[in-house]
């Protein structure tokens, strides 16, 4: 009789066991879906929202898709299939609309290191303009990885790859930059435009504004830039075709 009740309620106990573990897991799976990636810090992040720093991070937190990230000192956003990797004074900023993660770069550097080939990137900058990616040429190897990145400066944006290929859609049509190569849109000095009751915006920025909401993007929309992008490509050709940097060093 003893032993029998003892076995009952050992059963018992192990299905409760097992109930709060399904829930334990279903409550980390919730949470791991809550948000696309995570910021990685070496040393600090800023996070801003309409021209103010709402957090300064030291540790790992969830990407805020809705705040331009800071990098003092080397930062990382791991997302699914794509690591990013910020240097020093970079400001970025990440959003996943359907299917594809647009990278908005303000100023700076973010490398790029896909391992899911099958991810889309659309990459920002200032002035609203984008490039989007159509697919990559993977190296042959056991490492299935492309590297690649997109450097803003005020004069130029580059976008290169340092390993494998990717096919772009830019404003000259397709394209193909190779490993070792890159496409550069050069920038030129225009008037700032007009103030308005609400702030003009500059050529180009209400595809940008349609991704990144005014609260990441801040005084880049207002008007507070006096340069754009111009909407050619200043770059050479090589006999395949591909893009080559107007920088020797690149």
């Amino acid at each position: 009789m003893f032993s029998g009740k003892m076995e009952k309620k050992m059963k018992s106990l192990r299905i409760t066991t097992l109930l709060i573990a399904a829930a334990i897991m279903a409550g980390v799976s919730t949470a791991g879906a809550a948000t696309e990636g995570r910021i990685i810090p070496t040393n600090r992040v800023s996070l801003e929202k309409n021209g103010s720093v709402i957090a300064n991070l030291t540790s790992q937190a969830p990407v805020d898709e809705n705040a331009l990230i800071i990098c003092h000192g080397t930062c990382m956003v791991k997302l699914r299939g794509i690591s990013l990797v910020a240097v020093d004074k970079t400001e970025f900023a990440v959003k996943q609309i359907g299917s594809f993660m647009n990278i908005y770069v303000k100023q700076g550097k973010v490398n790029f290191i896909i391992t899911d080939t099958s991810r889309q990137l659309a990459f920002y900058v200032p002035d609203g303009r984008y490039i989007k990616t159509e697919g990559f040429v993977v190296p042959a190897s056991s490492d299935n990885a492309v590297k690649g990145y997109i450097d803003v400066t005020d004069k130029a944006t580059s976008i290169g790859m340092d390993r494998g290929g990717m096919v772009v859609q830019t404003t000259n049509g397709r394209q193909m930059i190779s490993q070792g190569h890159a496409i550069q849109l050069a920038m030129a000095e225009v008037p700032a435009p007009a103030p308005t009751g609400g702030g003009a915006a500059l050529p180009g920025a209400g595809s940008l504004a349609g991704v990144f909401s005014h609260a990441t993007l801040g005084a880049v929309i207002a008007g507070g830039a006096a340069t754009a992008f111009v909407a050619g490509m200043v770059a050479t050709a090589n006999d395949s075709g591909v893009k080559r940097p107007a920088s020797p060093n690149r």
